[in-house]
């Protein structure tokens, strides 16, 4: 028979079975925490490759790539996935045109149902009318073109798109012009007749214009017409009529006949001389007689504007004589 442990020997045995627990169970806390670190770590790293479809892709270049569909593609992952849209056309790219691009470039990406999609835009630039026409206007006068004119153009509103990635610049790459004649036709190319990723045919006419001066707002009957009412603007030629005023000084101190629309050409029948003298006005004869300026009070018997000649009559002698009309209620005995 052994012998029986005695009161000591039992004390430490229990303190070293207590020990050894408490080791074993820090070793195993403190392998779950490695072990979870690295589980932890293992699905952030395959949740950081993960990718993530963009709200949609607008294109600049002649193509599309990988990058343009999804964020967070490695660079060593981008590639070119097809061409791009035609400029200002959209392609829509569904789930299973997007899960087949993933597969086919290893992309860490799955859809999450049919609704997944992405809308595929060319972004496109505009060379707009006013840019066409003074580069055609530009050549005709490097041509011999001279004087003031203008150029119009059969086509409707043209302009001309580029991908966003080209220049905005167009340039004539042929003309076709007459030296005296007043038609043309031309090709141009943007962004340059030696890069011609776009052409547009164009034909038009040169119409020579003139400047004259027409009213800023509308003017009624007996509205004094001032320098501070007008404007110029160039008109063409053949929409002139023969009485057409050209000459601002012969509508200043002006009034229409009629109500004169503003921004339209004037016609030398559409304004008259402002009445200054009305039959019945007393009146501030003038008379002129060698270096000598006499003057005397009379009554004007017509209706008067300045330079018309009116019958008046001599408050002192009674006499009647013709005057003519020089300023507001005075007038020059003849």
């Amino acid at each position: 028979m052994g012998s029986k442990m005695t009161k000591f020997e039992k004390q430490e045995t229990s303190q070293s079975i207590l020990y050894m627990c408490r080791v074993t169970f820090k070793t195993m806390t403190i392998g779950l925490a490695i072990t979870y670190g690295i589980l932890y770590a293992f699905i952030s790293i395959k949740s950081a490759e993960a990718a993530t479809l963009k709200p949609d892709a607008m294109i600049s270049k002649n193509v599309v790539m990988v990058s343009d569909l999804f964020d967070d593609v490695p660079p060593k992952q981008d590639a070119i996935v097809g061409n791009a849209p035609t400029p200002g056309q959209t392609v829509i790219l569904n789930a299973k045109s997007l899960e087949r691009i993933a597969s086919t470039y290893d992309i860490k990406w799955k859809s999450t149902g049919p609704a997944d999609q992405i809308v595929v835009r060319s972004v496109v630039q505009t060379i707009p009318a006013s840019d066409i026409l003074a580069v055609v206007k530009k050549d005709l006068i490097a041509r011999g073109v001279d004087g003031k004119f203008e150029v119009t153009l059969n086509n409707i509103t043209p302009t001309i798109t580029l991908p966003g990635n080209v220049e905005t610049t167009v340039e004539i790459s042929q003309m076709n012009y007459t030296p005296g004649r007043d038609v043309f036709t031309a090709v141009l190319a943007a962004p340059s007749a030696l890069n011609p990723i776009k052409t547009l045919s164009v034909s038009g006419l040169i119409e020579k214009t003139v400047q004259i001066p027409v009213l800023t707002k509308g003017a009624l009957a007996d509205d004094i017409i001032s320098a501070s009412d007008l404007e110029w603007i160039d008109v063409p030629t053949r929409q002139m009529v023969n009485d057409t005023i050209v000459d601002a000084d012969k509508l200043i101190g002006k009034t229409p006949v009629r109500m004169v629309e503003a921004g339209v050409p004037v016609r030398v029948r559409d304004v008259k001389s402002p009445q200054l003298v009305a039959r019945g006005d007393e009146v501030l004869l003038q008379f002129n007689q060698g270096g000598l300026q006499l003057t005397a009070k009379g009554k004007a018997m017509q209706n008067g504007a300045e330079g018309e000649v009116i019958r008046v009559l001599n408050l002192s002698s009674n006499q009647s004589l013709r005057a003519e009309v020089t300023g507001n209620k005075i007038v020059v005995v003849q």
